[in-house]
């Protein structure tokens, strides 16, 4: 009985490593549909829920092998290194019956950190550093900056208006350098999320009860965050006390990523009020959007409060979202 399961196990396998392969191959010939290569994973998850650590694993390397032989080898294995993983830890933690928030974050940290190797890598392969890439792409950027100045000179656009336009996103280009590996952990939570959501809806189909993250209006920070952080900003102190190279590159990065973490549970604060006041469902995402977009650091500052004060009483035993 054992090996019958273990065959069913691998046969079921072999199929979703099929689909996986499919989709990889479909995204890399058809640029146009990429956005859809972040469901790379979503088979593998799929296999790791049902069939556990294993299978998922070899579905992943199948998969992966299959890109390569169809397109290029880097593209099956950039698939495996960043999805493929993140994918196999996604579907492990499910079979465990681990915690949605849990999960989310834990596979949003590693497909992030997957996400830099595969593409320094990638970088090693072209024979380049991450370095000279990037010196390259904020050429372009500077480049893209003259070219918009003169499209705006050309509009009759006054000298002083433009000097603080160039100022602004000369600025932005700036920062961009520093945010990098805050852009990697954001892009990892998104995706991780949005494939968590999309095999929760594939399960259901297929009669599996999955636990859900809790609704977005509930969402909050555990108890210990705040203890957390301090620890952090101790840790930082202490690292630019001893002038350890490249401090302050992880301190505008830790800055950016609490400011983005009490932003969304400012956000999920209004939710709360706006479903407390039984605001009709469009026009309380047309104003979640609204204050996102134009009152984000007053956002910030509602989720430091709730951090603080807890003032929509939600229940302490559990964190209720990411």
């Amino acid at each position: 009985m054992k090996n019958s399961m273990n065959t069913k196990a691998l046969v079921e396998g072999a199929i979703f490593a099929s689909v996986t392969a499919a989709l990889g191959i479909m995204v890399y010939y058809m640029p146009l549909l990429s956005l859809i290569g972040m469901f790379w994973a979503t088979p593998i998850i799929i296999i790791g829920f049902r069939n556990g650590f294993k299978v998922s694993f070899i579905s992943a390397a199948v998969a992966g092998a299959i890109v390569s032989i169809f397109t290029e080898p880097f593209s099956g294995l950039y698939l495996f290194m960043v999805f493929g993983i993140s994918g196999i830890v996604m579907g492990w933690l499910m079979n465990r019956k681990v915690s949605p928030s849990v999960n989310i974050t834990v596979s949003g940290l590693v497909l992030a950190l997957c996400s830099v190797f595969g593409i320094l890598f990638g970088f090693f392969i072209a024979g380049q550093s991450a370095a000279q890439v990037i010196e390259q792409l904020m050429k372009i950027m500077n480049e893209s900056i003259d070219t918009t100045v003169s499209l705006y000179k050309s509009m009759g656009i006054s000298e002083d208006q433009l000097n603080s336009i160039v100022t602004m996103m000369k600025e932005g280009i700036t920062a961009m350098q520093y945010i990098i590996p805050t852009l990697f952990l954001m892009n990892g939570m998104l995706f991780s999320f949005i494939n968590f959501k999309a095999v929760k809806l594939i399960l259901g189909r297929m009669k599996y009860q999955i636990e859900d993250v809790k609704p977005f209006s509930q969402w909050r920070l555990p108890d210990n965050f705040s203890l957390g952080m301090l620890v952090i900003v101790l840790l930082t102190m202490m690292a630019s006390y001893l002038q350890i190279p490249n401090i302050q590159t992880v301190q505008i990065n830790i800055i950016y990523i609490v400011r983005w973490v009490f932003t969304i549970v400012g956000l999920s604060a209004a939710s709360f009020f706006l479903e407390k006041y039984k605001v009709a469902r469009p026009f309380k995402v047309f104003i979640l959007v609204f204050l996102f977009l134009t009152l984000s650091n007053y956002l910030t500052i509602v989720g430091l409060i709730d951090a603080i004060f807890n003032f929509r009483k939600l229940d302490k035993r559990h964190i209720g979202g990411i």
